[in-house]
């Protein structure tokens, strides 16, 4: 495994932990998951960033390795306090998308009749 490739996986799973939780609030569901989903993500980078990165550099590289990847100001510990607020942001941003969507697209779900129905004064 390569140096890149082990300093990509962290920005990837950071990306996942904001991805998540505007999905989840954008598919209805409730706050709580999306809070938990998107906190474990977000500590699980900041982990891999700080020692399983390392763990891994050493493994397929050894300390020229770990030197390439060690990070000079780790980040797990504010990401265990912190990590709540990305996905609750999220969360309502999904759900402020979906309602946009209701409210620009909201005719189309509708069945003929009740389009009809909608129309009379």
């Amino acid at each position: 495994m390569s140096i890149s490739v082990i300093q990509a996986i962290s920005p990837a799973i950071l990306g996942l932990s904001l991805v998540v939780p505007i999905c989840a609030g954008f598919l209805g569901r409730r706050l709580r998951i999306s809070i938990v989903v998107g906190w474990l993500l977000f500590v699980l980078a900041f982990l891999f960033q700080d020692i399983l990165s390392l763990m891994l550099a050493s493994h397929f590289h050894g300390r020229d390795g770990v030197r390439a990847v060690a990070v000079d100001q780790p980040g797990t510990i504010a990401a265990v306090f912190s990590g709540w607020l990305p996905p609750l942001i999220g969360h309502f941003m999904g759900k402020g998308l979906r309602g946009l969507l209701k409210l620009v697209c909201g005719n189309r779900n509708r069945t003929n009749s009740e389009q009809d129905e909608s129309l009379k004064p």
